[in-house]
């Protein structure tokens, strides 16, 4: 179950890079995003894995509320409101990683 889910996390990269060059977003601008997501996961995943085993349902809801909100805010061309967004998709992914540890 653990590889489905990572294996579709994974799936979106291309994806979202094409949406924020159809937003007319640069190379910069877009690495940028990337690395917001990248970072606030690994900041926020040494967090999350020491909660994991304490709290994995309540864990799992959350990760399901960051991603719907992620996934929300890249339907905005606003930089910043995508930027959030990434951010949240980093926490999301931590927590997705560590729910099935």
């Amino acid at each position: 179950m653990a590889v489905k889910v990572t294996t579709g996390d994974w799936l979106q990269g291309p994806y979202v890079y094409y949406l924020y060059t159809m937003y007319g977003f640069g190379i910069g601008e877009i690495g940028q995003l990337f690395i917001a997501g990248f970072g606030s996961s690994m900041l926020f995943g040494t967090i999350v894995g020491s909660l994991a085993d304490n709290m994995v349902e309540k864990e799992l809801r959350l990760q399901c509320i960051t991603y719907i909100l992620s996934c929300i805010m890249k339907h905005s061309p606003d930089y910043r409101i995508l930027m959030v967004g990434r951010i949240l998709g980093g926490i999301a992914t931590s927590l997705l990683i560590s729910a099935f540890e």
